[in-house]
């Protein structure tokens, strides 16, 4: 888990705008390996185990049967379209994946060499190393996303999230950040218009959207 990642998660039991402290007992370099995350305000802590950052809590997050209706079939190019759609080449900061991407996390932190890919999941399985920019949450149920609105540049969902996941999603982005959504769902774009983003590109494999300044 990369260590600055502390300054933009909330605390899932005071929520935001609570931010953690990171306290590393192993890492290398800006990147820890084993220690926890506290929170300053209810005392909670949560753990980095082998680089896995585990903020999840029972009972908290959405519904597993909401998360698991979003899931779809993933193609092998589905991580360079959602390269390409994000710009990561030109770009940098945190790029958030919703649970449902998590498969593509490594390729997708292949292809964003400046970027910090965020995969979120709500499963605790043991998993061989990813890329070097590549940091794994486990969140409760694979719920929303754990940071402070405005603090990623990118994160991308799939299917059909649903007005709530997606409208989570793009506050988390900061001004002119994209949203991306593989093989959306038919209400996505307006969904993604509610929540207050510019499509750009809508499209039956993968839609994006951007934060407006």
């Amino acid at each position: 888990m990369l260590l600055e990642l502390s300054e933009i998660l909330a605390c899932p039991v005071c929520g935001p705008p609570q931010v953690m402290v990171a306290v590393a007992h192993e890492s290398v370099g800006r990147r820890v390996s084993q220690g926890f995350l506290g929170c300053p305000t209810c005392d909670s802590r949560f753990p980095v185990e082998d680089g896995v950052l585990y903020l999840d809590r029972p009972g908290s997050g959405e519904s597993r049967e909401a998360i698991l209706a979003s899931g779809v079939a993933l193609s092998p190019d589905v991580a360079m379209w959602v390269g390409a759609v994000l710009d990561v080449a030109a770009g940098r900061g945190p790029l958030l994946l919703a649970r449902e991407l998590d498969e593509i996390a490594d390729a997708v932190a292949g292809l964003a060499e400046s970027w910090e890919v965020v995969s979120l999941n709500d499963a605790r399985a043991e998993r061989p190393s990813g890329p070097p920019n590549l940091s794994r949450i486990v969140v409760s149920e694979g719920g929303s996303p754990p940071v402070l609105a405005g603090r990623c540049g990118a994160a991308a969902l799939a299917g059909d999230p649903g007005p709530d996941r997606i409208r989570r999603f793009a506050a988390a982005l900061r001004p002119m950040g994209r949203l991306a959504i593989v093989a959306p769902g038919p209400g996505v774009a307006a969904a993604m218009r509610e929540a207050g983003l510019e499509v750009m590109a809508p499209d039956d494999r993968i839609t994006v959207g951007s934060q407006r300044c």
